[in-house]
């Protein structure tokens, strides 16, 4: 996805934030005519044929409008959803991950422990991986990195309780690096009023990609595990709280940007 159609993505979801469920909107009025004026057409086009953009059209008006479909949120989050995952109840139950890999094998070690990493998937101590839940699609995605999956064993084990829980998590995930990059965030979050609401049409495009990128790289490292597995510590939910009310702000103001038909 180029980064001009990942800016369209995003900024339509800017606009879909207050409702629970993404609302249909006309591409040809306010601010979304900037996505036409702006040469956007073919990626609106690509939108909709990858599923990411569902359009209808208006009995009263015959006018064809489009809204994000799930998946095209999920995506323009950041290819996650963090409050689906806080919320989910948790079975008590880890699934465990281990692995034999000889050094002489150190290639396809460190292609697997990438993989488990990217599915959200914890160290625990070596060759030993956990995670609260089967992660998403993971048979996929380790079939694509290795499609001979005979050393790696997968196990269920039972919570021993919420203090030996505490310790699997602080040891499996780096939340002080996980919170670091929330606090870069909410760095970006706070230059809001000042580089974005105040200034210009391209002050705001800036700053769209900086919290973006920031969002992007934090939400790529964290398990988001649910509620009752998160350190005390976590930042993660208050940033996004916060983040949810600005983004709506932004899409205000990029609306009032839009210039009139």
């Amino acid at each position: 996805m180029t980064t001009k159609t990942e800016l369209l993505l995003y900024r339509l979801l800017w606009l879909a934030e207050k409702p629970v469920r993404p609302t249909f909107r006309n591409l040809e009025l306010g601010f979304e005519g900037w996505a036409y004026r702006e040469g956007l057409l073919k990626q609106v086009s690509r939108l909709e044929a990858r599923g990411l953009l569902e359009a209808r059209i208006d009995p009263a008006t015959g006018q064809r409008l489009h809204r994000l479909t799930e998946t095209g949120r999920r995506i323009a989050s950041g290819g996650r959803a963090p409050e689906s995952a806080w919320s989910r109840k948790w079975d008590k139950k880890w699934r465990l991950f281990l692995f034999d890999i000889p050094e002489s094998e150190r290639s396809k070690r460190q292609q697997l422990t990438r993989t488990l990493s990217r599915a959200g998937c914890g160290c625990l101590q070596g060759s030993v991986w956990i995670a609260p839940f089967l992660p998403p699609a993971f048979d996929h995605h380790l079939a694509e990195s290795d499609p001979d999956c005979s050393q790696l064993l997968t196990l269920l084990a039972d919570s021993k309780g919420r203090e030996t829980d505490s310790r699997m998590v602080k040891t499996a995930w780096d939340f002080d690096r996980i919170n670091h990059l929330y606090d870069e965030v909410a760095a970006v979050l706070d230059r809001f009023e000042s580089e974005a609401r105040g200034g210009t049409k391209e002050d705001l495009e800036q700053w769209t990609a900086e919290e973006s990128a920031a969002w992007k790289t934090v939400i790529a490292v964290d398990p988001l595990l649910p509620a009752e597995l998160l350190p005390k510590t976590y930042a993660g939910r208050r940033t996004w709280r916060r983040r949810k009310s600005i983004l709506a702000e932004a899409a205000l103001l990029a609306a009032d940007f839009a210039p009139d038909n």
